[in-house]
């Protein structure tokens, strides 16, 4: 008995293993601290004096968090996007936070009046803030729910991924 064997049918295994199997992996890599424990960080605020406690806000408040930088253009889109959703979802039960990562406090002062945010900046000066939450790029998105638990984590921009963001934010509303 002969079993036919094509390269092109080798092929499309290959190619359809690559396109599949490895985003699952990535999925799973980001999906595994939903559930965990927020790490417990402070960040500063924009005029320099005080820092906000994470873990005193999910306390009473599901928080939203998006870390971005001024030059980068993927988060600069997350960061308008999030004041979109801002704008349509309004609930007293969320706090939304624009973390920067890495950036000079004077350049973020005039950068913010430039573009005129409305959500909170807080500043991540040393990105330690970001590598406690297993990244080291923006943008990434992270939602903590009331009591400290990370129930929502988006490493990158993704369109498609928006939605899922938007209905999460409307399910713990």
């Amino acid at each position: 008995m002969i079993i036919y064997r094509s390269d092109k049918v080798s092929f499309f295994f290959v190619f359809y293993f690559l396109i599949n199997v490895q985003p699952r992996a990535d999925i799973e890599n980001n999906n595994r601290l939903i559930g965990q424990s927020s790490p417990p960080i402070s960040l500063q605020k924009l005029n320099g004096r005080n820092h906000l406690h994470i873990e005193d806000v999910s306390k009473d408040y599901n928080i939203v968090l998006v870390f971005f930088s001024s030059k980068n253009n993927q988060s600069l889109k997350m960061v308008s996007d999030l004041h979109q959703i801002k704008a349509g979802i309004i609930s007293n039960s969320i706090q939304y936070y624009l973390v920067n990562v890495l950036e000079d406090k004077e350049f973020l002062d005039s950068f913010i009046n430039e573009k005129v945010y409305s959500i909170p900046v807080l500043m991540d000066h040393y990105g330690v803030a970001l590598k406690m939450f297993d990244s080291e790029s923006v943008p990434l998105t992270v939602v903590i729910n009331k009591g400290g638990k990370i129930s929502y984590y988006n490493q990158g921009y993704d369109d498609s991924e928006l939605f899922n963001l938007i209905t999460h934010i409307r399910s713990i509303k």
